[in-house]
């Protein structure tokens, strides 16, 4: 289970980002209808996206890179 620490922790970060762009998209695009406001306010919103993106494509990454050293150690 210590093998796939990272794994876990990458997946959590990227469901809590990915949580909180949900949420935050939908609270900001009601207040920018009703105030107005310039669409750059959303930013940090995409960057949570980004984030969470990140997150799992380096999850997958790791698991690879895991189950290939896994393999290597088990051949010899």
């Amino acid at each position: 289970m210590r093998v796939y620490l990272w794994l876990y922790i990458l997946g959590a970060c990227g469901t809590i980002s990915l949580g909180m762009f949900l949420f935050s998209l939908n609270r900001d695009s009601i207040l920018l209808k009703k105030l107005k406001l310039k669409k750059s306010k959303i930013l940090v919103n995409w960057l949570l996206l980004a984030v969470s993106i990140i997150c799992f494509l380096l999850m997958i990454y790791a698991f690879i890179y895991i189950q290939k050293q896994i393999n290597i150690f088990n051949q010899s």
